[in-house]
């Protein structure tokens, strides 16, 4: 429980800087774009091109088509990219980063070249810059007119998108459902946790689609959130994972949730200071999954060499290794055919629907049994005939008045006033009327003592004909005026017509410190001299 309030508190604390990071990007970044005048209208362009590469630097060349070109443009997307292009050897466009920035990169960007009729059969050239040095070019153009590339650039990204909407949007219902249904307790804290995974995954993998790009162009908050969504991805699932463990407090848990923590703090503050961006510290990050990874294979090889590896484990290690397969298969597919497939994030999909039901059932099973504890514990607190907590509910709550003194140890008890009452003449109308009427008699003043501490105090029926009862004490009068009221009603109770005449006797005791000595027990007993007292001048009257 520390470890999760320890690192979620870091957590949140970096996420929040790292948003409030990209929106001052946002504002202060500028990326610098020289272009020509737009036309409208587009279509797709194939990628013929003649590619070469020179001193860090790519070059893609071709002659344009001998046709009318007046409302044609070229759309090609760069990332984390500075480019030049050139037609007939004039430049026309320019993308490049603000000079001296803190920012090194431009990000994701949809280049939109217009063509004009005057560039027909002239070589165009495209020359690319990477900023950072892992990254090359991509060999994708679209040619044609504005309204149809644009079309066909979000129609191939479009089935990407509703998956990814898909994953963050089960995040969030997750998340509702933790928070107002299941609510407390070890469940809701585990489907928040893989809720805000889900979420998490969902927001990068609709940065991945890049049709936000298209949306926002070269816009610095989308390559933050990308980068902070996926490094902040991986502290809640090492927290939900280790509640599938035996072995959930072992060190190695702590181990990497830390160390992700001082990652991801010298991450965003590595840019921040303008040293290195996101991208170039991204090794960081992996080195902190490997080593998830690693301690996950050690404590599941534990888990099987004690006996332990449970049902919940092994759905576990079935989705993570359906994930493994699918980004392996997604990466090798990439590799040798360049053709980009969404297999991975249907991995993740699998794995949040899975392990959302199995977090969905057992929360529902364990709110099930709580209900049943409930209904269970209040039939054991309650007296059946008249609704009113029992013998047992009353000391159990007369002790949580008598607090502990933390520093001291001795009991702190609030002021407090005892009431104990007994109903005269129940043994008379059980023997003369029958239990019907006498059970009647019991339900009548029960109503009548529940009337006066509703609010404020409580009342039980500790016996056959015994209640008592307990108020914050402030005055004399105020529990004579409780009396009163409680003697109004069994008048009006006569006044209706019974077997029997209705009578309650009445003790009451306030705590007092340098007296009782036993606490309220002993309170208790005052009150129940008091209330002898009552029953013998009750017999008194009686008798005269």
């Amino acid at each position: 429980m520390q470890l999760e309030k320890r690192v979620t508190g870091i957590y949140f604390a970096v996420l929040l800087l790292g948003i409030l990071y990209a929106v001052f990007a946002a504002v202060s970044a500028r990326n610098m774009v020289e272009n020509r005048t737009a036309h409208e209208g587009v279509v797709l362009w194939g990628d013929e091109m003649e590619f070469t590469a020179e001193d860090g630097r790519y070059y893609d060349t071709r002659i344009l088509p001998p046709e009318d070109l007046s409302e044609k443009v070229i759309v090609y997307n760069t990332v984390h990219m500075f480019l030049e292009v050139f037609i007939d050897g004039k430049r026309v466009y320019v993308l490049t980063g603000e000079p001296d920035a803190a920012i090194k990169t431009t990000g994701f960007y949809w280049n939109v070249i217009p063509l004009t009729q005057d560039d027909a059969g002239k070589e165009i050239v495209f020359a690319v810059t990477p900023v950072y040095q892992d990254v090359a070019p991509k060999g994708e153009f679209y040619y044609g007119t504005y309204r149809e590339a644009e079309h066909k650039i979000l129609t191939e990204r479009l089935f990407r998108l509703a998956l990814a909407g898909i994953i963050a949007l089960a995040g969030i219902v997750m998340l509702l459902y933790g928070i107002f249904v299941v609510k407390k307790g070890q469940d809701a804290e585990t489907i928040i946790q893989f809720a805000i995974i889900a979420a998490l995954l969902g927001v990068w993998s609709i940065t991945e689609t890049q049709i936000p790009d298209w949306i926002f162009p070269g816009s610095m908050v989308i390559v933050f959130v990308s980068h902070l969504s996926l490094m902040t991805m991986l502290i809640p699932f090492m927290l939900f994972l280790r509640h599938m463990y035996h072995n959930s407090e072992s060190k190695l848990w702590s181990l990497c949730c830390y160390v992700n923590c001082a990652v991801i703090v010298v991450r965003v503050f590595l840019q921040m200071l303008g040293l290195y961006d996101l991208r170039e510290t991204l090794w960081l990050t992996h080195i902190c999954i490997v080593l998830f990874l690693a301690v996950i294979i050690v404590l599941t090889i534990h888990e099987i060499a004690v006996k332990k590896f449970t049902g919940q484990v092994k759905i576990n290690s079935i989705c993570v290794m359906v994930i493994v397969a699918s980004v392996i298969l997604e990466l090798a597919i990439y590799r040798f055919s360049k053709i980009s497939t969404p297999l991975g994030s249907m991995g993740f999909l699998f794995y949040i629907t899975v392990m959302g039901i199995v977090n969905v059932r057992s929360s529902r099973r364990l709110m099930e049994q709580a209900r049943e504890n409930a209904i269970y514990r209040k039939l054991a607190f309650t007296d059946e005939l008249t609704g009113l907590a029992n013998r047992t509910a009353f000391r159990e709550d007369l002790d949580k008045r008598m607090a502990q003194d933390k520093a001291t140890g001795a009991e702190k008890i609030l002021p407090t006033v005892v009431f104990m009452f007994d109903l005269n003449d129940l043994k008379k109308c059980n023997d003369t009327y029958g239990h019907d009427y006498g059970d009647q008699y019991i339900q009548m003043a029960a109503e009548a003592l529940k009337k006066i501490f509703t609010g404020e105090g409580k009342c039980y029926r500790i016996g056959g004909d015994e209640f008592c009862a307990w108020a914050p004490y402030k005055s004399l009068d105020e529990i004579h005026e409780k009396l009163q009221i409680l003697e109004q009603d069994i008048q009006k109770c006569n006044e209706k017509g019974f077997v029997v005449n209705v009578s309650i006797s009445a003790g009451y005791a306030v705590y007092e410190e340098g007296v009782d000595g036993g606490g309220l027990y002993s309170t208790m007993s005052r009150a129940e001299g008091m209330l002898y007292e009552q029953q013998q001048e009750y017999k008194r009257r009686i008798e005269t």
